[in-house]
């Protein structure tokens, strides 16, 4: 496959994830990226190619992971199991059990649909944090991987990095730790 056909399935796949937010289009953007092979790409000029284009690619999903990251998520901040009915709720005669269908007072039963619904938001918007954060964390280390074993420590190589997070990179700590990963030891 070529790297502009590569290019063009990893736009894809990032298009796919902004418009859905489905967290297997980031899986199958990296599996990608991955498939470019830079070492057997012919001559000096197309290895170069593919490794610039390889190392564009990566800064692009990253950033499309921090860009979809909530500053704000609490991990700690678990939404519940189920909501329950507030203490104290009157109960329609004759209902056996506390539920939800026995609530007696109509704006009572408003309250606790919408808690409901609040409820569930906020543990879709929970589980998408979490399962963000754990795909960051895979996709992160691969990328990691590929830039360590490129070996960009070159002056040239550390040019082109810092021009590449420069284009590519929104999020300074993540700038700093692509920076890190090529700095010279």
């Amino acid at each position: 496959m070529s790297i502009e056909e590569t290019r063009k399935q990893v736009a894809g796949r990032l298009d796919a994830f902004h418009r859905a937010g489905e967290l297997t289009e980031l899986r199958n953007a990296a599996d990608r990226i991955d498939m470019i092979e830079v070492l057997g790409a012919g001559s000096f000029e197309d290895r170069q190619a593919a490794r610039t284009a390889k190392l564009s690619l990566w800064l692009k999903l990253l950033d499309t992971m921090d860009s979809a990251k909530d500053p704000k998520f609490d991990p700690e901040d678990v939404p519940a199991a189920r909501v329950v009915l507030p203490e104290g709720t009157r109960m329609k005669p004759d209902f056996p059990i506390e539920a939800p269908e026995g609530i007696a007072d109509p704006e009572d039963r408003r309250k606790y649909d919408e808690a409901v619904k609040a409820n569930a938001e906020k543990t879709t918007r929970y589980r998408f944090q979490k399962e963000l954060r754990q795909l960051d964390t895979e996709l992160t280390s691969r990328a990691d991987a590929y830039i360590d074993d490129a070996h960009l420590r070159s002056r040239q190589s550390l040019k082109e990095m810092n021009a590449a997070i420069a284009a590519h990179v929104h999020n300074r700590d993540r700038a700093a730790h692509l920076r890190a990963l090529v700095a010279p030891r």
